[in-house]
């Protein structure tokens, strides 16, 4: 099986960061975040660390495909 190229690589990150799904489940993870860091006790650190740990995370996440789906524009004007 062919390895996808840069640009077809670019193009799938592409539909996942515009997929309406995919868009509703990263909004609803970061509001479920937030809601939880809001409502954990202030001495509870470990748990407010938890809850930023899986922000950094979320975000990691996006700022891959975000590089990915870059790659592939670049790739395109070559």
């Amino acid at each position: 099986m062919n390895k996808p190229t840069d640009q077809q690589r670019g193009e799938q990150a592409k539909r996942i960061l515009e997929d309406e799904i995919f868009v509703e489940a990263v909004q609803k993870i970061r509001q479920d975040l937030q809601i939880e860091w809001l409502n954990s006790e202030l001495q509870n650190t470990e748990q407010r660390e938890n809850i930023f740990v899986m922000r950094r995370m979320l975000e990691v996440v996006l700022v891959q495909l975000q590089s990915v789906m870059e790659t592939g524009k670049l790739s395109q004007k070559k």
